[in-house]
């Protein structure tokens, strides 16, 4: 019914839709969730967080039947860590290099000490990166 390609295409969709409920799940069973940069209150009643678990239950049981019926095994990832470790860390160089100081210039008037105070830590922040990358 579906090409190898359309199958492909449909389990990446499917995966990412698992991996998001995942970090629901995860969220729902810890409740809040402290970082640097952002916070998830947990402003949800016991109530509210069954009703959503039984609706992601369903939905976790819809997947399993698409992936069976639409045979979605080529859909598989496969991840090793070494892999994505590799990938992350490449990700997040490009992430710090569009962090740099000339680069905010799109979104102002870039203060002259910002390339002195800013641009280093960035500096060693890819270098951390890039010998994580390499070390492996």
């Amino acid at each position: 019914m579906l090409t190898l390609d359309q199958k492909r295409s449909l389990g990446i969709r499917l995966g990412i839709m698992e991996e998001e409920m995942n970090t629901l799940r995860s969220l729902l069973r810890g409740g809040s969730e402290e970082k640097l940069f952002s916070r998830v209150t947990d402003d949800l009643t016991e109530r509210e967080k069954l009703l959503l678990g039984e609706k992601m239950e369903r939905l976790t049981a819809y997947l399993a039947d698409l992936k069976n019926s639409f045979d979605l095994r080529h859909s598989r990832k496969e991840i090793t860590l070494r892999g994505l470790v590799k990938a992350i860390a490449l990700y997040l160089i490009v992430q710090l290099e569009e962090a740099r100081s000339f680069r905010l210039k799109g979104y102002g008037e870039v203060a002259p000490s910002l390339s002195e105070t800013l641009d280093p830590i960035l500096k060693e922040m890819t270098s951390l990166l890039q010998q994580m990358e390499s070390m492996i």
